[in-house]
């Protein structure tokens, strides 16, 4: 005939193990512990803690989850895929660990593992805009340009205000050498945010690439008055005297021409 509950919730109960007095036990003070040393960058002595935990206690998805997190911080890729898809294995519906994993299979280069994380945690959490980032820097790692420019171009139509995906849209323009779409992408980025000194850089180069010398003399002016004391100045006042001196003699070069 079976138990009888006197209510659903009493049933699910029933199959659910609670640890008795669970603050109080040694596998969660460990836990709690390893988790303070973690969110305070002590990664290494963290791992301790958190395999102290996992000995008394192999129920917590946490302490997985927390492991695999610290591994990646020590740069330990394996062993941090390992603990987090113990992690993900117990805790399924979780978005950060499926996160966190995806940047694992990226720093390892595994980049269709990786898409597919950063797509479970998408579907979990659809306000991830660095999970949507990362899968577009994931696809880059496949080569799938295309895809990876029009998931930017939709985290930026969604997000206006949202630098990353300006940045990485543009590096990527310029990686496969549309210095004219990468421009474009700088020029919205300053209509957004004029301070931004990187996007004077950026205009730059690409008008620079793009045989405009005058434009970009312009913009590497900008760039110098916004950022003086950049690391970048010494080769940029040295580019901007090679095109000066460039601009000159095309000037004479014309001027010659008209007076043939």
């Amino acid at each position: 005939m079976g138990i009888k509950y006197k209510s659903v919730a009493q049933g699910l109960d029933a199959f659910v193990i609670k640890p008795v007095n669970l603050e109080r036990t040694e596998a969660y003070k460990a836990f709690v512990k390893a988790d303070a040393l973690r969110l305070s960058n002590h990664f290494r002595e963290s791992i301790k803690h958190y395999l102290s935990a996992l000995m008394m206690d192999r129920n917590n998805y946490r302490v997985y989850k927390g492991l695999g997190i610290s591994y990646k911080a020590e740069k330990e890729y394996d062993k941090a895929i390992k603990y987090l898809e113990q992690a993900r294995t117990m805790s399924y519906f979780s978005a950060d660990i499926h996160y966190e994993l995806g940047l694992c299979y990226m720093l390892t280069g595994r980049f269709c593992e990786a898409i597919r994380c950063f797509h479970h945690t998408i579907s979990l959490d659809r306000n991830n805009i660095n999970a949507q980032v990362q899968l577009g820097v994931a696809h880059e790692g496949i080569e799938e340009f295309d895809m990876a420019i029009l998931i930017y171009h939709t985290i930026i139509e969604n997000n206006p205000s949202f630098l990353s995906a300006y940045n990485h849209l543009s590096a990527l323009y310029m990686s496969i050498g549309d210095f004219k779409a990468a421009g474009n992408v700088f020029s919205q980025l300053l209509k957004i945010n004029p301070s931004f000194s990187k996007a004077y850089l950026g205009l730059a180069i690409c008008f620079d690439k793009m045989s405009h010398k005058t434009r970009a003399l312009h913009y590497y002016k900008m760039f110098l008055d916004k950022k003086p004391h950049s690391h970048h100045s010494e080769k940029i006042k040295m580019r901007i005297e090679k095109l000066t001196r460039q601009k000159s003699q095309d000037n004479t070069r014309n001027f010659a021409v008209v007076n043939d």
